[in-house]
């Protein structure tokens, strides 16, 4: 049966035949009727799989109509139409009355309020203004308007579609009607009464008139938030999984059983040099180097898919700019959208080629300096075993290499008496160096410099090299020297005592001619003589006495000197008090000498000219280092010098002697008054 009814009150426009055959009623008085005149819904109590099972909607309303004949059991679908220009539906009643028969259930009323069946999804009818004509209960419960609300509020259409998104839905709806498309189906955001916002689906019905304006629009709504939140959620996945994907700096990607690519990602770029999009669709073998690849490759790797073990293989690429580059390919079996795939992660492995092959060099010269190095090297395991050892080793102490190795080395050729301090050696952490000796094959000593080295990884020692220096020769050498040196020390030390003796007798004859004038000026030249002389000898009887055959210490030299210069000139009724301010200094016999005599003057003219008409006289003696310069003052608190003039042309032999011995020191000399005379000599340390 077909009824064509009013889209708002469901008042029978048109009937077909079918329908008042069933119903016996007369055309005319049905045409003034509506639905609801002609029946009302009702509860029966049937299990739905019986009602599934007899093809009849367990979901839907039945209805029961009453015609002048049996009562009709129906169930009712609808669609919209335009009739006589005006938009209205056309109703379907489905007769189940055989099928209840068969069941044999009865029927009780309904109290509830005759209302039209309401779709799962919502149903919402508007008029050509956007309008609310019908608002089903579904309606309700999604937006929260009562449908008495939803029709009496002329603005029901802003208020529910959101703001944001009514443009981009009245562009969407305006493409459909300039197509005379009858329906389109458009995904939005909502907004409640509650000012919740809900995503929902929409699906419109529209009805044109002969201008092709819309009259009426039929909706179906369903609440898909739930559905947009899980996608939004799987898109925030997936967009987390690709920015992973890409920000693995290898090029990874997705090749089917036929070695096409299907998916690469951005690691592509820094490894091949190819955008990740480019390479879709393309074979594999695209990537590899010409000449380098072998076209059963995937052949091979399906063969190996038994047992899916992971597959790892070096390989050569090609890049965009057709360098041709050392690759290492990682390749395990997955999946891609519910089809098997191979996954490829590649890196360019050119950096770690060159290391290996720089490795490879070093290891070569490190082999060839060990085997070709004059210095014996053997290598140790962390139980002092012998590992290896080199053509060095075996020409110091005889043995080869097989008859040695595996043998705890301090075993071998360590003497009974070197034992101890053998061990360790060879149990040292760090660098050690040690002299001493060791046996050879045929028990003969070497005198040999060891240096141990320990091998560590991660602060622990796990093997050790030795480095034996034979110095067998150069022990016999130095011990030669040696011998050598002390003879000549002896030598020396004889020619110091033999040079002191002399200046001996020479200070003796001075002496003795002294005493064989009467002429005072004679014997007064005779004993400065003998002065000098004796400051010439102290220096070789210091020397003698020294361990040290060409050094003197000045401190000792000048203490000495002037304490002989004191007894020997001093008048008894004029003392003089001598203080010293000496460091510690070291000089050549070429520059104590000359220093020697410089005191031996200054202090003879002190006591000669220097208190005349004083009881008593000081003189201060210093000798010191600052920075790279000696500086030598000698003064006294006497009468003081002449004047500059006549001090410089004094042609004393006492001053011409000060001049040429400042000059043979290369010193800095100044003579003056201070409180007495003051003389100084500044010169280097030769």
């Amino acid at each position: 049966m077909m009824f064509v009814c009013d889209q708002i009150s469901y008042k029978i426009l048109d009937i077909n035949r079918a329908a008042v055959e069933k119903l016996g009623l007369n055309r005319e008085k049905l045409l003034n009727k509506t639905l609801h005149d002609l029946g009302n819904p009702v509860s029966l109590d049937i299990d739905p799989g019986i009602l599934a099972a007899h093809g009849v909607e367990s979901s839907s309303e039945i209805w029961v109509l009453t015609g002048s004949r049996d009562k009709i059991y129906v169930q009712f679908s609808s669609h919209m139409i335009r009739f006589r220009e005006d938009p209205a539906k056309v109703i379907v009643a489905h007769d189940i009355t055989p099928v209840l028969q068969q069941t044999g259930k009865g029927e009780h009323q309904l109290s509830s309020p005759v209302g039209f069946h309401d779709f799962p999804l919502a149903e919402i009818e508007w008029d050509k203004k956007k309008r609310v004509l019908r608002w089903s209960e579904k309606a309700e419960q999604i937006f929260g308007y009562t449908q008495q609300e939803a029709i009496n509020d002329p603005m029901i259409y802003e208020k529910i579609v959101h703001p944001e998104d009514q443009s981009f839905v009245e562009e969407e709806i305006m493409k459909c009607v300039q197509r005379r498309s009858p329906i389109s189906k458009i995904m939005n955001r909502n907004v409640t009464r509650s000012g919740k916002t809900v995503h929902c689906e929409w699906y419109n019905s529209f009805l044109y008139d002969h201008e092709g304006q819309v009259v009426s629009t039929y909706s179906l709504i369903t609440d898909v938030s739930e559905r947009v939140k899980v996608m939004d959620e799987h898109e925030k996945s997936v967009r987390s999984f690709q920015d992973l994907f890409d920000s693995i700096s290898d090029a990874i990607y997705l090749v089917n059983d036929e070695g096409r690519i299907l998916i690469a990602n951005e690691g592509m770029k820094d490894t091949f040099g190819y955008a990740p999009r480019k390479l879709i669709g393309k074979d594999q073998q695209f990537l590899r180097a010409p000449g380098k690849f072998d076209p059963g490759f995937m052949f091979h790797l399906r063969t190996k898919e038994q047992g899916r073990e992971q597959v790892k293989v070096e390989g050569w690429g090609k890049k965009a700019n057709g360098e041709v580059f050392p690759t290492e390919m990682l390749i395990n079996r997955g999946s891609y959208f519910g089809d098997d795939v191979w996954i490829f992660i590649e890196r360019d492995i050119t950096d770690r080629k060159d290391a290996e092959e720089e490795l490879k060099k070093r290891e070569l010269l490190f082999s060839e300096l060990f085997e070709t190095s004059p210095l014996g090297i053997i290598l140790l395991n962390s139980h002092n075993e012998v590992m290896q050892v080199n053509q060095g080793f075996t020409h110091i102490f005889d043995y080869e290499d097989f008859e040695i190795r595996g043998l705890e080395i301090d075993r071998v050729i360590v003497p009974e008496s070197e034992q101890d301090n053998a061990r360790i050696l060879t149990n040292t952490e760090r660098v050690a160096e040690i002299e001493c000796q060791r046996l050879s094959k045929s028990g003969e000593l070497k005198d040999v410099l060891i240096y141990a080295v320990p091998i560590k990884i991660e602060n622990r020692t796990i093997a050790k090299y030795g480095i034996y220096v034979d110095i067998t020769d150069r022990k016999h050498s130095e011990k030669r020297l040696l011998e050598s040196l002390k003879e000549k020390e002896v030598l020396l030390a004889e020619i110091h005592h033999r040079v002191k003796n002399n200046l001996a007798v020479i200070t003796g004859l001075l002496e003795l001619q002294s005493y064989s004038t009467d002429n005072e000026e004679a014997q007064e030249v005779l004993v400065e003589s003998q002065m000098r002389v004796n400051s010439i000898a102290l220096v070789h009887e210091t020397l003698y006495q020294n361990e040290n055959l060409s050094e003197i210490n000045i401190e000792n030299y000048l203490h000495k000197l002037s304490h002989i210069l004191d007894m020997t000139i001093r008048k008894e009724s004029r003392p003089v008090h001598i203080h010293y301010d000496l460091e510690d200094i070291t000089l050549a016999v070429t520059q104590a000498v000359p220093c020697g005599l410089l005191l031996n003057e200054i202090l003879t003219n002190c006591y000669k000219h220097a208190f005349k008409g004083m009881e008593t006289g000081k003189v201060w003696i210093s000798f010191k280092q600052k920075d790279e310069y000696l500086e030598f003052h000698i003064r006294d608190n006497g009468v003081g010098l002449p004047s500059g003039d006549m001090l410089m042309k004094s042609k004393s032999l006492g001053m011409k002697l000060i001049k040429t011995l400042s000059r043979q020191l290369g010193a800095e000399t100044s003579f003056y008054n201070d409180d007495g005379a003051v003389f100084e000599f500044r010169f280097k340390k030769g």
